[in-house]
């Protein structure tokens, strides 16, 4: 007998490969569209990122692949006009540029990736500002 959970695959991808087949099962309550499960999964790594950071820890790509969220189902098929891909593709380079900083970098860098994801959510989907301003390093 099933419950209302459905078990979501999220994708993910490093930032030289668009097909992957590395997977992660997240169950959530709602019948959630890809880009949204990604976004947890995302929000989810940005926190670890953020122990790391703080620990003075490597934040590496091999660690934390890139997500490439922008290239499934949102929720609200509106939201992809060429200003949110740019916002991805601003993302992606915020990202590149974290994983492959040294840890003196780092902190600074993980504050322009956290930037980059307020820049796109003021615009787009606003309803997780509060969470990624949890993860801003103050």
């Amino acid at each position: 007998m099933q419950n209302n959970q459905q078990t979501a695959t999220i994708a993910k991808a490093d930032t030289s490969s668009v097909d992957s087949n590395d997977c992660v099962a997240t169950k959530y309550p709602n019948d959630d569209k890809p880009m949204a499960l990604m976004m947890r999964q995302m929000a989810d790594n940005t926190a670890k990122m953020k122990e790391l950071v703080l620990a003075g820890k490597p934040v590496t790509a091999d660690a934390f692949p890139f997500i490439r969220f922008h290239l499934v189902e949102p929720t609200d098929p509106d939201v992809l006009q060429p200003q949110f891909f740019e916002n991805a593709r601003l993302f992606q380079e915020a990202h590149k540029n974290l994983v492959g900083a040294k840890v003196a970098e780092q902190k600074e860098l993980y504050t322009a990736y956290i930037n980059q994801c307020i820049n796109c959510h003021q615009t787009y989907c606003s309803g997780p500002l509060k969470r990624i301003n949890k993860l801003k390093i103050n």
